[in-house]
């Protein structure tokens, strides 16, 4: 018999124990399905207030210049608090770089993939492919929504200037410069190599007058002026052609 009750003790101690440790975890489980909803519903009213923060950031800059823009300027465009703008980003310079940065990142990304699919092909259209990269980098910047921050960027020439960037996002820039030209030189010099453009050429300098003339055009181009960027990117790229073609 005691035997038998110390059986039952021991059974009555564990259902305890383990009522014990189960009900701590089903009160942080229930916790966690309650508030989730709210915590969801906040962060993304967060992201939303910070997604355009940035985009009136971008038109502040575009309008005034990055240098002569003041947090004061974006905030009220952004219709909000000074102080609010610090709840969101911790510098002029994270409004700048993630207002441009998806823009260029995309660029890069993009004319990199069809410039490696034309390289991979077996017979390559060099003079298809240029024109293709060329209209690529076309519509990734100036078909963009961040167009304003592009502008900012090309225009205003911020990393050659380097006073007003920390030496992480000249890095990240120039990172990004560097392989976005190094991919169009990639693609003259195969075109050399394979006697579809002239053997005297430079890839690197060819690579840096095509950008070069890509660039420039957000100076002056409007989506709704007088010629559409399909019209631009073609005349781009038969230029560009006009002076490789062997």
């Amino acid at each position: 018999m005691a035997a038998g009750r110390a059986r039952r003790a021991s059974r009555s101690l564990e259902r305890r124990r383990t009522r014990g440790s189960d009900a701590p975890a089903l009160c942080r489980s229930q916790h966690r399905v309650r508030a989730t909803p709210e915590r969801v519903l906040r962060r993304r009213a967060e992201m939303n207030s910070r997604t355009d923060l940035i985009s009136a950031a971008t038109k502040v800059f575009a309008a005034r210049g990055y240098r002569a823009a003041s947090l004061r300027d974006i905030a009220e465009a952004a219709g909000i608090q000074r102080g609010s703008v610090y709840h969101h980003v911790t510098s002029k310079e994270e409004l700048l770089l993630e207002g441009m940065l998806p823009a260029l990142e995309q660029t890069t990304v993009e004319v990199e993939r069809v410039i490696e699919s034309v390289l991979a092909e077996e017979e390559p259209d060099y003079e298809a492919a240029l024109r293709q990269a060329i209209t690529v980098h076309m519509h990734c910047l100036y078909g963009n929504v961040s167009l304003e921050g592009v502008k900012v960027y090309l225009a205003e020439n911020l990393l050659a200037t380097h006073s007003d960037l920390t030496s992480e996002a000249k890095a990240r820039l120039r990172m990004l410069t560097k392989r976005h030209e190094l991919n169009f030189a990639r693609l003259y010099e195969a075109g050399v190599n394979a006697g579809v453009f002239r053997n005297e050429l430079d890839p690197l300098l060819e690579s840096y007058l095509v950008l070069g003339m890509c660039n420039w055009v957000s100076r002056w181009y409007r989506p709704d002026g007088r010629w559409s960027l399909d019209r631009v990117s073609d005349s781009i790229a038969a230029t560009a052609l006009a002076g490789a073609v062997a």
